[in-house]
This record gives structure tokens, sequence and C-alpha cells, in this order.
């Protein structure tokens, strides 16, 4: 049991380099997004939706926190890591209601949802999942010794 959680704890450390330089990139891109954003308003002279750059900074920076998390074999970074869903969830929500409501073929493919979003969403659930069998497990042999 204890050669499983050894596994999983230097898993989950690995995984955590990945998702630090997750977080990282999509931070860098959520700037680059913003700085388009403001571009394209002074350019057609009226409001652009901040939604994408805003959940991009939201997503990044809570990527970025679990990474570092995992990295550290916190155990506290499962709240991290629902947060992060939830974020997302939330984000999914609001894109659909807005391809919905889409008046033009343009809005409904600028509010569909990237498949590289869903993947990392669904990567967020599956590592909330490891991590609470590693705490679980952990738990378990602390319990035992």
């Amino acid at each position: 049991m204890n050669l499983l959680l050894y596994i999983i704890e230097n898993f989950l450390r690995i995984f955590g380099l990945f998702w630090i330089a997750g977080g990282i990139l999509a931070l860098k891109t959520a700037k680059e997004s913003c700085f388009l954003d403001t571009c394209l308003e002074q350019i057609q002279q009226k409001k652009v939706d901040h939604l994408v750059t805003n959940f991009m900074f939201i997503g990044g920076f809570l990527t970025l926190l679990s990474g570092i998390g995992l990295l550290i074999n916190n155990d506290g970074v499962v709240i991290i890591l629902v947060t992060l869903i939830i974020s997302q969830l939330i984000y999914f929500n609001i894109k659909k209601r807005k391809f919905m409501r889409a008046e033009s073929e343009e809005e409904r493919e600028e509010y569909s949802i990237n498949s590289s979003t869903y993947n990392a969403f669904l990567t967020s659930i599956y590592l909330s999942i490891i991590v609470t069998i590693k705490i679980i497990l952990k738990r378990s042999i602390d319990l035992f010794n």
C-alpha cells in the first residue's frame, strides 16, 4: 500500500510540473488576449466581450496554483482543483447561453467551446479524483500505523 501511495504522489508531482507550465502558458495567452481585446475595442469603437479573457486569467491562475500544490504534495490542492472545476462549469454555462442567443454564425463560433478547453476540464476532474484517492490512501495508511 505504501508503494502505491509513493507512485501516486510522485506521479502527481511530475504532473504538477506540466500543470505549472500549462498555467503559465494560459496566463501568457490571457495577457495577449487582453491586449487584442483592447486593440479591437479601439478599432471598432465598441465594447468587446472579455468573457474568454477573464476566464483565461482565472483558469490560468488556478491551474498554476494547483500545479504548485501538486508539486509540493499538498493535500489542500484538492480545494483549488474543485474551484477550478467550478469556474470551468460556470464558463461553460455562460458560453452555452451566449451560443444559444447568438444571431450569426460568427457569434456561434465565438461562443463555442474549444476541445482543448473541454479536455483541460476533464483533466481537472481526473486530477481531483486521483488526489482524493491519494488522500484517502494516505489517511488509511496513517490510521493503520
